[in-house]
């Protein structure tokens, strides 16, 4: 384990403390009043008119993926974006893009991708047909962004989503992501380099309102994009997940504890760079687990209730202005997107000081809140006042 005990007590830096902070340009909107929240799923065309009512209340900034259409994903991503905002024009949509390689839904970009614009050796991995139990090799196509075709493609798809789709920027998934075991040290290195300058380009093709939010962002992991980018995603920020008959949480190991830890700090860093930072949490189940999702959805969505108070205290440990928070056991609308807690209508208030921390326990008080983790134990506590 890191020397992280060795530090009984030290304080994470934080941003402005103000109740609402100043928005740069085409940032959604941000308030210390209530726990600030963020949507992200795959669009769904089964989506009722109360459910894109429900995304318009609830969130300033929502990010749409592909979901289950297995084709022209583009359009889907368009419909959803176009529902909201003529709900409330305010909220940022955000269309989901690979950042690493080709996904198929997506077969109006795919038509234009370079011939060469990808790695010499793809990736080979081997895919279970879930009815005939016949396994098959898929070649993943990794983007050789250090290519300019590439660059120029990819910021090209970054420039449809805004001025086409009707979105406000793209959520880059995999974007620091390039098949690091299929290259060399040295075209590792050319790789990174070709990163920023596809991210300038989408900027610069985007226009200035235009967002890019990127995934993941661990610890040091990726660190070095935020600088090109508006912001990026903490995914999973607790990896140690439940088994399906738990009752109680997993204890952490000792990697757990110091991806978690390495998550706080890097939560907070971005965000006293003014980058814009997803929290995302889960419940300790996600909808891999079959044998859970069977159950039905009121019996799961009671059980991400009584789970919600760790993964919560976690965020606003780190939280600074533009930090949202992220909570679902998958990337389906039935995940728990238009599931919702008393907890997110309670009173906030603004951070009165940054967060403390003695070894792996953490405090923070808010204005109408006193906040207690202890990541150790996997335990937490909101005091609402």
């Amino acid at each position: 384990m890191k020397a992280i005990l060795a530090i009984l007590t030290s304080s994470l830096l934080l941003g402005a403390q103000g109740t609402t902070a100043d928005a740069a340009e085409g940032y959604p909107a941000f308030s210390w009043d209530r726990v600030p929240v963020y949507a992200h799923f795959g669009y769904d065309p089964n989506l009722k008119p109360e459910q894109y009512d429900f995304l318009a209340k609830h969130f300033s900034l929502v990010s749409f993926a592909a979901g289950g259409m297995k084709k022209e994903a583009e359009k889907g991503i368009a419909t959803g974006a176009a529902e909201i905002k003529k709900r409330n024009p305010s909220v940022k949509v955000l269309f989901y893009f690979a950042g690493d390689i080709l996904h198929e839904p997506f077969t109006l970009s795919n038509e234009s991708f370079p011939k060469d614009g990808f790695i010499e050796k793809p990736s080979v991995r081997k895919l279970t047909d879930p009815k005939t139990g016949r396994q098959t090799e898929q070649v993943r196509h990794y983007f050789d962004k250090s290519k300019p075709v590439t660059q120029e493609w990819w910021a090209g798809i970054a420039e449809k989503a805004v001025k086409e789709y009707g979105c406000d920027g793209v959520f880059a998934d995999g974007l620091g992501s390039y098949g690091r075991n299929l290259v060399t040290p040295e075209k590792e290195a050319v790789m990174r380099a070709g990163i920023m300058t596809m991210c300038q380009l989408a900027h610069e093709k985007m226009g200035p309102k235009g967002l890019l939010l990127f995934n993941p962002l661990h610890g040091t992991e990726n660190g070095d994009l935020l600088p090109a980018t508006d912001g990026a995603m903490i995914d999973n920020f607790d990896r140690t997940l439940f088994r399906s008959d738990d009752t109680k949480p997993t204890a952490p190991d000792a990697k757990s504890l110091d991806l978690m830890t390495e998550g706080i700090e890097a939560m907070s860093k971005a965000a006293k760079q003014g980058k814009i930072v997803i929290f995302k949490a889960w419940p300790g189940f996600h909808q891999k687990d079959k044998g859970l999702m069977k159950r039905p959805h009121a019996e799961l969505a009671k059980l991400a209730r009584e789970r919600l108070t760790f993964p919560l205290a976690s965020f606003l440990i780190a939280a600074g202005p533009h930090c949202y928070f992220q909570y679902t056991w998958g990337w389906g609308a039935d995940c728990g997107t238009f599931d919702w807690y008393p907890e997110f209508d309670k009173p906030l208030g603004a951070p009165k000081g940054d967060a403390k921390r003695d070894g792996f326990k953490y405090t923070r008080e808010f204005e109408h809140a006193s906040v207690f983790v202890d990541l150790e134990t996997k335990t937490a506590k909101i005091a609402w006042k």
